[in-house]
């Protein structure tokens, strides 16, 4: 009983340590103070966890101007579990991208923007038949920045009236993790997301391509190294037999950020 219960930590151990070394990708939107204060946690960390980009950005509609920040991350599976455990309680919102996902799943997109955009940026993408899996998505629970569209001509003292209440509104924002089942309508579900005012992001582009690649690359190298045979020692006791003859190959190369 007891050699079982060791067995099943050892086993637990093992999957532990496994955990905490692969990575994973994630992007997290929401205000500017929440991004920068993901973006704190990553550089803090950045032994475990490196920031792949930031963007600001602004959506320009008819009578408003939105602003919010979106952040790349690539870390240790536990360590973005624990970036995205503080954004959700901060009012963010994030996405996770896994190796699943970029081995087996084809034409991948992450796509944020206000809801409403989102909502008819689902509904074109369906009218026009361009059929996208939704894979993950997460909405934000705090404002972001909001105010009135500059281009607007109006009297200083309407503009002060309306800009408080436009500061105040609920602009809920959203991320979405989609794949492309036909690679022809990546640049028309581009075109879809960029007419409905989304920020999209290319991870065909961006990642999935890449990380295919290495993995082959690094199968090639595999195969292309030499294995390794250790020889018997001579036993000089005619009695005993000689022992089998053990094959060890290369440990595989660490996987490269």
């Amino acid at each position: 009983m007891i050699e079982d219960r060791i067995q099943i930590l050892r086993r637990a151990a093992k999957v532990s340590s496994r955990e905490n070394n692969e990575h994973v990708w994630c992007v997290i939107a929401g205000n500017e103070k929440l991004v920068d204060d993901i973006a704190y946690k990553a550089i803090t960390a950045k032994d475990r966890v490196q920031i792949l980009f930031r963007e600001s950005i602004k959506i320009l509609d008819k009578y408003t101007s939105k602003r919010f920040d979106c952040i790349m991350l690539k870390g240790e599976t536990l360590k973005i579990s624990e970036l995205r455990n503080r954004c959700n309680e901060k009012g963010g919102a994030s996405v996770e991208i896994t190796n699943v996902h970029i081995n087996e799943m084809p034409n991948l997109l992450v796509i944020v923007g206000p809801e409403e955009s989102m909502k008819s940026f689902n509904g074109e993408t369906n009218r026009q038949n361009a059929k996208i899996n939704i894979l993950a998505e997460d909405h934000t629970s705090s404002f972001i920045k909001a105010e009135l569209n500059t281009r607007i001509k109006l009297p200083s003292f309407l503009r002060n009236t309306v800009t408080p209440i436009l500061d105040m509104s609920d602009v809920v924002l959203s991320a979405i993790l989609v794949s492309v089942i036909d690679e022809n309508d990546i640049e028309h579900v581009k075109e879809i997301s960029q007419n409905n005012s989304l920020f999209g992001i290319d991870l065909k582009k961006t990642i999935q391509d890449k990380e295919k690649q290495r993995i082959v690359e690094v199968a090639e190298k595999d195969k292309a190294e030499p294995q390794e045979v250790n020889k018997p020692e001579e036993n000089t006791n005619s009695d005993n037999t000689n022992p089998d003859n053990t094959i060890e190959t290369p440990e595989e190369d660490k996987a490269q950020e």
